[in-house]
């Protein structure tokens, strides 16, 4: 007898096949003459099912090239297991690029080892991989080799893949990098969706619970448990080469993370600019959020509490990272030695734009609209007499506003504004800055920040001035 859950499941999966008139659901249990996983989904057509009964399974699955299979367990993960005894990737789901009709879904994945994706690696397609527990897996270098790619994915490896990635739990997964989900996004039809996941308990050297690399289209991580997990950097999350605000990490709980080196909760490195947003990133260790080597995350309408070093870091002093509007545990605000000396919240470092903040608990998510790009460059930097100040404006809006070059002091204090010509996307200007205030007085040498601003939007970035 089907569960009421998995005969509506079974409805659905049939009712949006395009072949649903001769879809055929092909049942598997251990003690049946189809006893193995991989011989019904070699069975299989376009828009087929396999049904697996209750028991464990010890083989490593090989997708077969068809489109739009199904794979759902009978009864739930806690009955229905697939073992891969340490000889693959449990599942290796290579599919067609346009296929976003496969389903793995009821499944525990356990004991799979692979140079990528211990527990499933995911090459193509758009399949949904949902109500699955994956653990026990681990992503290694092959006995005979040391070079190459390194391990990524002990639970989860997606590349060229756009997965939907839903109501899973991921622990106990060990790689080298992307301990619980790694996410290789190298095309620009990529676009993983991480959401509502229990991920916990997993370790790698990069990423403990979730790694995601140069995304090129919008990848979501949202409302997922991220706990526990352990890593040398980004012990939560890690994500890199993510050059265009395109990565959202939205209204997830990520706690208890640790990392040794850099980045207990969040990691951003190597111009990462991520939108976190609504998240409780509490009680991580070394730091809640950590940002350097050009990176500049936007955060914003965070509870950041209790996390042990700085909630958020900044280690680039030519950038200033914005952390408005966020909780940091007491109504004073956070801690910075400078600025905000009477702080009793977790502290921040310095190069970052803490306010306003919030003056109580809240992650009231706000609306994630792509902002305008705003990218500046400043050569030379430092500079003597003059230095001239070139400006991008990036707008997938289209929009035509008139953007503003706002020059303070070290102190804070506005010293010059200049008024620059009507921009509107794509287009490039430069001005040249002589070292003057508002008044044409020549100003001191010292570090001084320029603030491009466009609309709500802004960059930054500081200069030396020399004398």
């Amino acid at each position: 007898m089907y569960s009421a859950h998995l005969k509506a499941l079974l409805a659905a999966v049939l009712l949006l096949s395009p072949s649903s008139a001769i879809a055929v659901i092909w049942y598997v249990h251990p003690d049946s003459s189809l006893n193995s996983v991989q011989a019904g989904l070699d069975s299989c057509e376009h828009g087929d099912t396999v049904l697996a009964g209750p028991g464990v399974y010890y083989e490593a699955i090989d997708w077969p090239y068809v489109q739009g299979i199904n794979l759902v367990s009978e009864y739930g993960p806690e009955t229905t297991i697939i073992d891969a005894q340490q000889t693959a990737s449990v599942i290796y789901l290579s599919l067609m690029p346009e296929d976003s009709t496969t389903l793995v879904n009821g499944f525990t994945l356990r004991n799979g080892d692979a140079w990528q994706g211990g527990g499933i690696y995911s090459v193509g397609g758009k399949p949904t991989i949902s109500g699955n527990i994956i653990k026990d897996n681990t992503s290694d270098w092959p006995s005979e080799q040391k070079h190459g790619p390194p391990p990524r994915g002990g639970g989860i490896y997606t590349e060229w893949s756009s997965p939907l990635i839903i109501d899973n739990t991921i622990m106990n997964n060990i790689a080298d990098e992307g301990g619980g989900i790694s996410c290789l996004c190298d095309a620009s039809a990529i676009a993983p969706t991480i959401i509502n996941n229990t991920i916990i308990s997993n370790s790698a050297h990069i990423g403990g619970g979730v790694q995601i690399i140069h995304p090129f289209t919008m990848t979501i991580v949202r409302d997922n448990t991220i706990s526990s997990n352990i890593a040398d950097f980004g012990g939560g999350i890690a994500c890199y080469y993510v050059f265009n605000p395109l990565l959202t990490i939205v209204k997830n709980i990520i706690i208890g993370n640790s990392a040794d080196s850099a980045g207990g909760g969040i990691w951003c490195y190597i111009n990462s600019h991520p939108f976190i947003d609504s998240c409780v990133i509490t009680k991580n260790i070394n730091d809640g959020i950590y940002s350097g080597f050009y990176s500049m995350p936007v955060i914003r309408y965070n509870n950041i509490t209790n996390n042990a070093g700085c909630g958020v870091r900044n280690v680039d002093q030519s950038l200033v990272v914005l952390a408005e509007n966020n909780w940091w545990g007491h109504t004073s605000g956070p801690y910075n030695p400078l600025t905000n000396p009477g702080g009793l919240g977790d502290t921040v470092s310095h190069y970052v734009d803490y306010d306003p903040w919030l003056t109580s608990p809240g992650t009231t998510e706000s609306t994630v609209v792509r902002p305008i790009d705003l990218i500046i460059k400043v050569t030379p930097n430092p500079f003597h007499n003059s230095t001239r100040i070139r400006h991008s404006i990036l707008d997938t809006r289209c929009l035509i506003l008139n953007p503003i070059l706002n020059i303070y002091d070290a102190t804070g204090r506005l010293v010059n504004s200049l008024d620059l010509e009507s921009s509107i996307e794509n287009q490039e200007s430069e001005v040249i800055w002589d070292g003057t205030d508002n008044a044409n007085r020549r100003l001191p040498g010292g570090v001084y920040f320029l603030k491009l601003e466009m609309g709500d939007e802004s960059g930054r970035i500081k200069i030396v001035m020399l004398r």
